[in-house]
């Protein structure tokens, strides 16, 4: 117990107080001195114009994102749940596809396909004579990127809580006249309130701490959030890392208060619907909106997955040849397809794939370990302080990646062990990053375990950890196993946690793609990007056919 709360206070509570720390000082955390004078001046220059627009854009990213992933993706899963739209599967689908892309390569792909002057879009539109252009370098754009990037989370969290309303509210109100639309608002909107709104105040902090996207689409029009106002600080030199800091600690606050909040709402509200009585929710007929909703469903799949796709590729494929109309994009003749092969035989990319997959590996082997020794404690023993570990684990979910990152590169110039530029700090620093989502995740499997079985083989004569290792763990293996494919899909897609952490040997393939985009070389991170989104897409597969046969066990 003392051991555990030892690792995770120098895991999670150090990153964090360093990063106070030094927004007091007036130096610097260097190696092997974390000492300065106090000062006030770090919080003094928050008071900047560059800061206040910074936090001012990323609320109203933050509120547009949201918004725009709430109502699309709340869409999608009532069509999936409880609509007869035909072709259900591909509502299924066009849920969850943009989860195939990270927001960095989503974010790439529009500045090819929208950018103002030579966004394909644009070529497009210009070639069939509309005189009007998109640009995806705005507050707008960036709202857009968001919106579909975290459009799943909604839509994953919705559509369950559909699936599971009973049908025979909606009947009753229907029996007192109430119209469809009535119905709706006044039962049920309100029984899926607390998924909606759950959902909301999540893709908000998410939204709200990204990094990749307000950087890759803000930096050409200055469009600054806090993620990105932190990074423009520690770039430049000197680097103003205590403010950075400063700032870092405003971007917590924020995050904090929005987790707060979306667990007190949680908490204090009761929505049961579901009880002892088997139901299946009641499909609604739309009628003759039945196709016009397929068709828009295939639209939505074709703007948010196809089209961004197909711009990584081409922009891959033609390389830096101009382009000036839609029959020169289209000109298939002229396309390159040896950059896939140079790219895939670049020394970088071959060391940032082999860096991703140790990791990954890495992050879910040690990961799901500490989170199985975390949530055993806190279920199955009565150690004293055992519910601070709880609250420890979730932490990482109230403080941004590039914030923790920070306050790793801190953390240990403080410590002793010379981790820094390491593959093993960067598992560290993605397992914390992703201790909340790992600790939830084995602690509903461990639920599911009565504990009089351990008891039973403890009363028989065996250890405990005999208990454990020939009970508890066989029966929590598809757990665990769900829980590592899990981290290993979101370590892969992770790019914000390494920024302040890599060195030139131990970069993951997201920091290849991001320096790629910094270098001007669009053409190679659009095809690096393409390479690494199939890599995505067929982790994503195996981790959710793997919890698709766990859950018919």
């Amino acid at each position: 117990m003392i051991l555990l709360l030892a690792a995770l206070t120098v895991l999670v509570v150090l990153p964090a107080g360093m990063l106070v720390y030094a927004s007091f000082l007036d130096a610097p955390p260097r190696p092997g001195s974390v000492h300065g004078n106090f000062t006030l001046d770090n919080y003094a220059a928050i008071g900047t114009e560059r800061n206040f627009r910074a936090t001012a854009n990323s609320l109203i990213i933050g509120l547009g994102g949201t918004l725009f992933a709430l109502v699309g993706g709340s869409m999608l899963a009532w069509l999936f749940a409880r609509s007869n739209v035909p072709g259900k599967w591909l509502v299924g689908i066009a849920g969850v596809a943009p989860m195939f892309m990270s927001a960095l390569v989503t974010s790439l792909a529009w500045s090819i396909l929208a950018s103002p002057k030579r966004g394909y879009i644009n070529i497009f539109f210009e070639s069939l004579g509309f005189d009007f252009g998109i640009d995806i370098y705005t507050l707008t754009g960036i709202i857009w990127v968001m919106g579909i990037s975290y459009m799943p989370y909604v839509f994953l969290l919705v559509s369950s809580s559909f699936s599971m309303m009973n049908p025979e509210l909606e009947e009753a109100a229907a029996m007192s006249g109430a119209s469809k639309w009535k119905t709706f608002r006044t039962v049920t909107f309100p029984l899926v309130a607390p998924a909606t709104i759950g959902a909301s105040l999540l893709v908000f902090v998410l939204v709200l701490e990204n990094f990749p996207v307000p950087q890759i689409l803000g930096s050409k029009a200055d469009v600054a959030t806090l993620p990105s106002y932190i990074y423009s600080l520690m770039r430049l030199t000197p680097a103003h890392s205590n403010e950075a800091a400063a700032v870092s600690i405003i971007l917590t606050v924020l995050t904090f208060l929005l987790v707060f909040l979306q667990n007190l709402y949680v908490r204090k509200r009761n929505y049961t619907t579901v009880s002892g009585k088997g139901f299946r929710p009641k499909l609604i007929d739309l009628g003759v909106w039945r196709w016009p909703a397929f068709i828009a469903v295939t639209i939505y799949i074709i703007v948010s997955v196809v089209l961004p796709f197909l711009a990584l590729f081409l922009n891959a494929a033609i390389g830096q040849r101009f382009i000036a109309s839609i029959s020169d994009l289209l000109d298939f003749s002229a396309l390159n397809l040896n950059r896939f092969v140079d790219m895939l035989t670049m020394n970088d990319v071959q060391l940032g794939l082999q860096n991703s997959l140790y990791i990954a590996l890495g992050t879910a082997l040690f990961g799901t370990l500490l989170y199985f020794i975390m949530t055993y404690t806190v279920q199955r023993t009565r150690a004293p302080g055992r519910r601070l570990i709880e609250y420890i684990g979730m932490i990482p979910l109230a403080v941004p990646s590039l914030v923790l990152g920070l306050g790793f590169l801190w953390s240990w110039f403080l410590l002793p062990i010379p981790l820094y530029g390491t593959i093993a700090v960067l598992v560290l620093a993605y397992a914390v990053r992703f201790m909340p989502q790992g600790y939830t995740g084995i602690s509903s499997s461990l639920t599911q375990i009565h504990p009089d079985l351990e008891d039973s083989a403890f009363l028989s004569g065996a250890s405990r950890a005999r208990s454990i290792w020939n009970i508890t763990l066989p029966l929590l293996r598809s757990g665990l196993v769900s829980t590592m494919l899990l981290i290993a899909v979101l370590t892969m897609r992770e790019l914000s946690t390494a920024v302040f952490l890599f060195s030139s040997q131990t970069r993951p393939i997201s920091i290849v793609i991001f320096d790629q985009w910094e270098n001007g070389s669009l053409a190679n991170a659009a095809a690096i990007s393409l390479l690494y989104s199939l890599l995505l897409l067929v982790l994503t597969v195996i981790s959710q056919r793997f919890s698709k046969s766990r859950a018919q066990l």
